[in-house]
């Protein structure tokens, strides 16, 4: 009854898929990695380092969305999870040389990943922001403050139907909680 090439068609079809996902998922590794070395090389103040890591990591990102060729690729989550690190790395890297935030065009992703990635981007905002209040780089410390207040402003803006972003958003509020917490305690000392 069953057409032995519709059986042969689907075994071949999930197999590639299964081959297809494990690619995925190896390269999606490889994005993350580069993405963590590009932010602490950041965070140490290598800023050498820290371009050839950005080199690197669009290099990394290349080769996921190259293996990434499908829709069903794509939305296994190494791919997403891949590219949510990539746009917090490259975010952050903008946002400390460039003093600007990407867009989702300069980063060539999708709404929800776009502002997954920026909401991971205010843990690394909130950590730069308490190290600078420990070296006394105040003024700096409050524009990041004010960036992260920014993000949060764009996610309270936006109808979020629950989901990882949504769930995010609670992170990127006590980001700000502790960067405004720092800000207030240095200005009551005087220190600004």
């Amino acid at each position: 009854m069953l057409d032995k090439r519709e059986y042969t068609s689907i075994r071949k079809d999930l197999d590639g898929l299964s081959r297809g996902k494990i690619e995925v998922m190896k390269q999606g590794r490889e994005v993350v990695k580069a993405s963590k070395e590009l932010i602490y090389s950041i965070h140490r103040g290598d800023m050498e380092a820290a371009k050839c890591f950005l080199a690197k990591i669009n290099v990394e990102r290349a080769k996921l969305d190259k293996i990434a060729n499908t829709p069903r690729l794509r939305s296994y989550s190494p791919y997403p999870n891949g590219v949510q690190e990539y746009v917090e790395a490259i975010a952050y890297y903008y946002v400390m040389i460039q003093e600007r935030i990407p867009t989702r065009k300069d980063l060539e992703c999708d709404s929800e990943t776009y502002l997954s990635g920026l909401s991971d981007l205010t843990g690394e905002l909130m950590r730069k922001g308490v190290d600078d209040m420990v070296k006394e780089k105040y003024q700096h410390a409050i524009k990041l403050r004010d960036t992260v207040n920014e993000i949060y402003g764009l996610i309270l803006s936006l109808d979020l139907d629950g989901g990882d972003t949504r769930r995010k958003s609670d992170a990127v509020k006590w980001n700000l909680a502790k960067l405004e917490d720092l800000v207030y305690d240095a200005k009551i000392r005087d220190k600004i």
